[in-house]
């Protein structure tokens, strides 16, 4: 290198080093509380699909118990049609008198429409305007909050995701904020410490709009 040659290193301003500090500093909290949000809305989100799954198993034990009920009142039905078709009308009144009262209604209101001469009547007791599979109502009020609860779950597991993603945010604007003061030129140093700048101001905007 010639004598003559002298090389000038750009010294950083002295107001950079206490704003990069400041800057790092609020960003090293930024991603504990966005690392702490991230954490509260998986186990909101977790809670959620415990629910779902209660729900669900819910609504599956009250169908089948409607289910295995049915095929009770179906079986005395078969008996009554049984005994009458064997003239055995006292045997057929013995089923019908110990009918469930949901199974007696339809049974009546059945019998009510002639069906051994009407040809317009119901096959049988059992269709939908006439009869009602006991749980039925119950295990669709199941699902739909089962539906509700997993709906929500994933909402929370959105967010989650959301508040996680600005952790790697904040970890851009430590390592920019960082490297900021280390450059030897101007041009390079600027431009660092602004884009930590921007990214850290992107990664709060993002944090007031997601709930807490």
């Amino acid at each position: 290198m010639n004598e003559g040659t002298v090389i000038h290193h750009e010294k950083p301003k002295k107001w950079l080093e206490p704003v990069t500090a400041l800057i790092m500093a609020l960003a090293t909290v930024g991603t504990a509380w966005c690392s702490y949000e991230s954490a509260a809305w998986t186990r909101q989100s977790n809670r959620r699909m415990n629910e779902f799954n209660s729900f669900e198993r819910q609504a599956g034990v009250l169908n089948l118990r409607g289910m295995q009920t049915a095929t009770i009142h179906v079986a005395m039905f078969m008996e009554v049609l049984a005994a009458q078709q064997a003239g055995n009308q006292k045997l057929a009144d013995f089923y019908v008198e110990r009918f469930p009262q949901d199974v007696r209604k339809a049974y009546d209101a059945w019998i009510a429409q002639h069906p051994f001469e009407n040809p317009n009547a119901d096959p049988h007791p059992f269709v939908p305007n006439l009869y009602q599979v006991q749980g039925t109502g119950e295990a669709a009020e199941s699902m739909t909050n089962a539906e509700k609860k997993v709906q929500e779950a994933r909402k929370a597991g959105n967010i989650s995701g959301q508040y996680l993603a600005n952790t790697v945010l904040f970890a851009a604007v430590l390592f920019f904020a960082n490297a900021a003061g280390k450059f030897v030129q101007r041009r390079v140093r600027v431009v660092s410490f602004l884009f930590a700048i921007a990214v850290f101001a992107f990664a709060v905007t993002r944090i007031v709009m997601l709930p807490r």
